[in-house]
């Protein structure tokens, strides 16, 4: 009897081996939901990626207070894709009379958006795992 409880804990734990190769696509929603809400927070405190503000209007205050509106972030297979929509494109890259006010990283990924991936794919493994 005691045999046979370890032997199904031991099948257990190989089915969710098994299971770590679609982790990334299974993890993905989660990740792209962690990435909604961080980048969320970043555009309600009025800054870039990098932490650094946005400058302020013209008459002193907040800009940008309905971008979290234009973002929207999703997961495509294993990608997760954020992209901006409406006025608040010009912003992300400046004009000629419109100052830069960045919403999503170019180039390299920030720490901050980095840990907030992290933090989808750890609460997914962890659940696929039977971890805690």
């Amino acid at each position: 009897m005691a045999g046979e409880g370890g032997s199904a804990q031991l099948d257990e734990m190989i089915r969710r081996i098994r299971s770590i190769p679609r982790l990334a696509a299974e993890a993905a929603p989660e990740v792209a939901d962690a990435l909604r809400a961080h980048l969320g927070q970043q555009v309600a405190a009025g800054q870039a990626p990098d932490g650094s503000a946005w400058k302020l209007t013209k008459d002193g205050r907040k800009p940008l207070a309905g971008a979290a509106k234009a973002l929207a972030v999703r997961a495509v297979g294993t990608v997760v894709l954020a992209t901006l929509s409406g006025h608040e494109v010009f912003h992300h890259y400046g004009t000629k009379r419109m100052p830069k006010r960045q919403i999503l990283p170019f180039g390299s990924l920030p720490a901050n958006l980095a840990d907030a991936i992290r933090t989808g794919l750890v609460r997914r493994f962890r659940r696929q795992t039977g971890g805690r």
